[in-house]
């Protein structure tokens, strides 16, 4: 058997690798990041979704204008509807509990078809994913959103994740008057 020198087989070996490969050691690079078709939970495609984005899946209950016809509740499409001073226990529609609503827009147009979810901060409670209306108002049935939760838009363009977490309870009406309203915080945007 013919022994080659280690040289020759080092050569070989690096010479495998590209220029274009990537620094998977270089912080920032892969490290801590999910691979691609890989969720940030660790399961399938889809990120903190677990599954890949579909214009049809997960569609609104109707609309928030329809819903809302013949009812004391807000006629007409606005950036500062908090959702939550109404659809939470002791709210004139407590019977419609939400765990969280808001509107999504789109380069300051309503955005429709948006998929809205909110995680646990252990990452164990999913809430959604429900898809925003033709006005970009966004709803989920349900029990309150725990202390510490994110949440997270994406649309076929891609996925956007808030940067802080929310408060537990009615902290999860989007545009409450300090959160996402006008002269406070900016609008939950859509990729």
């Amino acid at each position: 058997m013919r022994r080659l020198p280690v040289t020759v087989l080092l050569a070989a070996a690096l010479g495998s690798c590209g220029p274009d490969e990537p620094q998977f050691g270089a912080a920032g690079v892969i490290l801590g990041k999910p691979l691609p078709r890989e969720s940030a939970a660790g399961g399938p495609g889809g990120g903190p979704f677990g599954s890949e984005y579909s214009a049809t899946a997960n569609p609104a209950d109707g609309t928030m204008l329809t819903a809302h016809q013949g009812t004391s509740g807000p006629q007409a499409a606005a950036d500062n509807i908090d959702c939550l001073s109404c659809h939470a226990s002791g709210g004139v529609a407590a019977d419609k509990a939400f765990s969280f609503g808001g509107r999504v827009v789109r380069g300051g147009a309503p955005a429709g078809a948006v998929d809205v979810i909110v995680v646990s901060a252990d990452g164990n409670e999913r809430l959604g994913p429900v898809k925003s209306d033709a006005q970009g108002f966004f709803w989920l049935l349900g029990g309150p959103v725990p202390q510490g939760a994110k949440t997270h838009v994406r649309s076929a363009a891609g996925t956007e994740s808030m940067g802080g977490a929310l408060g537990a309870g009615v902290a999860a009406s989007c545009d409450s008057a300090n959160c996402h309203v006008p002269g406070k915080q900016n609008k939950v945007y859509a990729p």
